[in-house]
């Protein structure tokens, strides 16, 4: 089940971010995780929303940083369960 293996993917994945962690950063780490497995963790209380990360990021055209944007990306931990 390619589902349940990304729901348990993601979870193990997270449990190495203590602080939360946006998919930009998880995608920069060469993770994939497909949001409706995600939003199933959230629903069942493995994980939650924890506000938001904003991100500087560099404009480039034809190799010359033109200029600079800011993006915005959830931050996501992994709940701990007592």
């Amino acid at each position: 089940m390619e589902n349940e293996w990304n729901s348990k993917g993601f979870r193990g994945v997270l449990a190495n971010y203590p602080d939360g962690v946006t998919m930009f950063e998880l995608k920069l780490a060469g993770h994939d995780f497909k949001t409706g497995s995600i939003n199933t963790l959230i629903t069942k209380g493995y994980v939650v929303t924890d506000g938001e990360k904003d991100f500087t990021c560099d404009v480039v055209y034809n190799g010359v940083v033109v200029g600079k944007v800011t993006k915005s990306g959830k931050v996501y931990k992994l709940v701990q369960k007592d």
